[in-house]
């Protein structure tokens, strides 16, 4: 099998690759790093990272920006790759509209519990939203040759946390269980319009 039916090219995951990528080189043009060096997650909120003041401020925005903003070249790097391997599968499978749902509700709903259980903490990645996409693998995806990566992903996360704070990251959980939500909807959903145009047959 080649690798292009593997991995097939999808232009929104494209683009979020791209968003990514940018939300990284910002911070390294703006602060003046090195492209390699990790960034000051103190200064992040400068550039639209998020923390627990914003529910008292409400610039609801940074749930949106912090997404795209990293502290650590190689964790970018990661999730930049997994959610352009995860995103593409969606995207050619059940469309554009569905990857964009799961994307944006579960990395929404993970920054916000992030924010509010750790409020003196600064949230930043899209991590919540890679674990946003785990969820809809697995769900919409099971059978697919892809859906093992995303299964590899959840359990590296979930070693990642047990070993930083010994139990699973509130961002991470809550972008886990809201692309669950928003998969076993998309899923409802097309299996019904399927019903209707079959009975219409």
């Amino acid at each position: 099998m080649s690798l292009k039916k593997l991995l097939p090219i999808s232009p929104v995951a494209i683009l979020l690759f791209v968003l990514i990528l940018a939300g990284w080189t910002c911070p390294v043009l703006y602060f003046g790093k090195s492209f390699f060096a990790s960034q000051k997650s103190v200064l992040l909120p400068q550039l639209g990272a998020a923390t627990g003041e914003l529910f008292t401020s409400h610039e609801w925005w940074r749930l949106l920006v912090s997404q795209f903003l990293h502290v650590h070249f190689l964790h970018m790097l990661f999730n930049a790759l997994s959610i352009l391997i995860l995103a593409s599968s969606l995207e050619r499978a059940r469309g554009w509209l569905a990857l964009l749902a799961i994307y944006f509700i579960g990395g929404l709903t993970g920054q916000a519990a992030s924010a509010w259980y750790y409020p003196a903490l600064v949230t930043d990645g899209a991590s919540q939203a890679l674990m946003a996409l785990c969820a809809g693998m697995l769900v919409l995806q099971p059978r697919s040759k892809v859906t093992w990566f995303a299964g590899l992903v959840v359990a590296i996360q979930v070693a990642l946390d047990v070993h930083a704070i010994a139990g699973i990251k509130a961002g991470h959980l809550y972008g886990f269980v809201a692309g669950l939500l928003v998969s076993l909807l998309i899923a409802l959903r097309q299996k019904n319009q399927l019903a209707k145009e079959n009975a219409s047959l």
